[in-house]
């Protein structure tokens, strides 16, 4: 069920970023989360500020997601940031939508898909590729600790 939740926030999450950069150029920070019943919500965080920081809306992401996991009313959560990055095997340094995903069991991924400004603005995507991430919202208890 984990690979099934994952991969369902993985799709909503990539295809809201890519509606946002097709629509916009861009996009801010935004999440994603799996239900017990497994449905799949988008999550934008909101501030007063009309031009926050990223690290402020993920911050605010994962405190809401890290509450909403801590009450048992989500199975998988995912945040999702665009981001410039060098691939492995490359020397170039390129855009990429990247997908933090974790499931309650303790599985996680940074999901990367690269993408360029082709002619006129449009979008073109490459590759996906992935590696393993840090728990930061699904926090398993350390040794000793409930």
């Amino acid at each position: 069920m984990a690979r099934l939740d994952l991969d369902a926030l993985l799709n909503a999450l990539l295809a809201f970023a890519k509606q946002m950069l097709a629509k916009r150029g861009e996009f801010h920070p935004f999440g994603a989360s799996t239900n017990n019943e497994g449905e799949v919500s988008i999550i934008a965080p909101s501030t007063s500020d009309d031009r926050p920081e990223a690290s402020e809306l993920i911050e605010l992401l994962e405190e809401g997601l890290r509450s909403a996991a801590g009450n048992g009313q989500i199975r998988a959560a995912g945040i999702c940031l665009d981001v410039r990055l060098t691939p492995p095997g490359q020397t170039r340094i390129s855009d990429a939508i990247h997908a933090k995903l974790e499931h309650k069991n303790g599985e996680t991924a940074n999901v990367f898909l690269l993408y360029r400004r082709g002619l006129l603005g449009r979008i073109k995507y490459g590759e996906l590729f992935a590696t393993q991430a840090a728990p930061t919202i699904f926090q398993q208890p350390k040794e000793g600790q409930k």
